[in-house]
C-alpha cells in the first residue's frame, strides 16, 4: 500500500488464522478510490468475522479486498454479497 499515507504495521511471523476466499477472476479491473467496506470473511481458526476493509479490484460479482485482522494485513477475493458499504469520518483539522 505505498500509495497511501498510512499503512498497517507488518509482522515478521505469518498469522495462523488465514482468511478463506474464492479464486481470482482472469482479468479483474482496478477500482479507483479504494471504497471503504465492511466485509464478512471466514477464517481458518476463528470462523466468520466482519472486518473493515478496502476494495482494490472488482470483476462482476467478486471483489478483491484488503483487510486487517488481528494486526495482520490480508488480501482476499470474496463475493460481492459479503460487502456492506461504510463511511469514513472526515479528518479533523489540527
Amino acid at each position: 500500500m505505498p500509495e497511501h499515507r498510512w499503512a498497517p504495521p507488518s509482522h515478521p511471523d505469518p498469522p495462523e488464522d488465514q482468511p478463506l476466499g474464492i479464486e481470482a477472476p482472469p482479468a479483474p479491473d482496478r477500482v479507483s478510490g479504494y471504497p471503504a467496506v465492511w466485509v464478512q470473511v471466514e477464517f481458518t481458526r476463528s470462523g466468520p468475522q466482519t472486518c473493515p476493509g478496502f476494495v482494490e479490484q472488482a470483476d462482476g460479482d467478486v471483489v478483491y479486498v484488503q483487510l486487517v485482522h488481528m494486526g495482520f494485513v490480508h488480501h482476499v477475493w470474496v463475493p460481492m454479497d459479503r460487502l456492506k458499504k461504510r463511511s469514513l469520518r472526515p479528518q479533523a483539522r489540527r
